[in-house]
């Protein structure tokens, strides 16, 4: 039993990072514009330079598909019981996790994000993990999402910068997932604490994006990140520092 859960353990981030890696933007701005997003618009393969390239309704379903990526990995996890050697009391037993899906759970999240952000389909080039991320709050705690949109929120009317905050927003959210009373029904955890299975969720999703946030965070010091309302700046994809 325990050799089959250390290969569920193995083989679930590796798929898991596959089906990340699959490009929706990318493939639907090539098939209905010819182009490469790579090198058009704001050069990052996600649901906003879709719209930009190929049109609001094509960018939309773009996003639709990074967000399910993400929704419906988190989905597989909760609904199979990977380590059959714990017992559910729960009225849901599909639905509970276990210690060791606790694992496989967390490790999940942080493989599809980064399959999103350096998918194996374009040469390790991806997009930023927003959607993607998304579609996992949604379902492992809808209540941690509106949390993550207001404080995101808040931090663009205060900074007039778009891509920083998202970085703020998920290290801002963490105290409060170590505290946060309320799951969704569908989930009943065992094992391990509630709440530091969710933190350790967004823990994860963190540490993925950081590598394509800091670049960005630290113009934004510099004067020299993208700003709303700025015209001297453009959004680009580069997350070099600007010197």
């Amino acid at each position: 039993m325990a050799n089959i859960v250390i290969l569920w353990v193995i083989l679930c981030p590796l798929v898991a990072f596959l089906i990340g890696s699959i490009p929706f933007s990318f493939l639907i701005a090539k098939l209905f514009t010819g182009k490469d997003l790579r090198k058009v618009g704001t050069k990052n393969v996600g649901g906003l330079n879709t719209m930009i390239t190929a049109g609001f309704w094509r960018g939309f379903l773009a996003g639709l598909l990074d967000f399910s990526k993400g929704f419906f990995s988190v989905l597989a996890v909760i609904l199979l019981e990977f380590d059959s050697s714990f017992s559910s009391q729960s009225v849901l037993p599909r639905f509970s996790i276990p210690d060791m899906d606790a694992v496989i759970l967390i490790l999940v999240v942080a493989f599809v994000v980064l399959g999103h952000n350096y998918s194996i389909f374009l040469k390790f080039k991806g997009g930023r993990g927003l959607g993607t991320s998304a579609g996992i709050l949604v379902l492992v705690n809808p209540l941690v999402m509106v949390i993550f949109l207001v404080v995101f929120g808040l931090l663009v009317v205060l900074t007039k910068h778009f891509r920083p905050p998202i970085l703020f927003a998920f290290i801002l959210i963490l105290p409060i997932c170590l505290f946060l009373p309320l799951f969704p029904p569908w989930i009943v955890i065992h094992g391990l604490a509630s709440n530091l299975i969710l933190t350790l969720v967004i823990t994860s999703i963190a540490v993925v994006l950081f590598p394509k946030y800091i670049g960005p965070t630290i113009n934004m010091f510099r004067g020299k990140e993208y700003k709303i309302g700025n015209e001297e700046l453009t959004l680009q994809e580069d997350d070099s520092v600007n010197l």
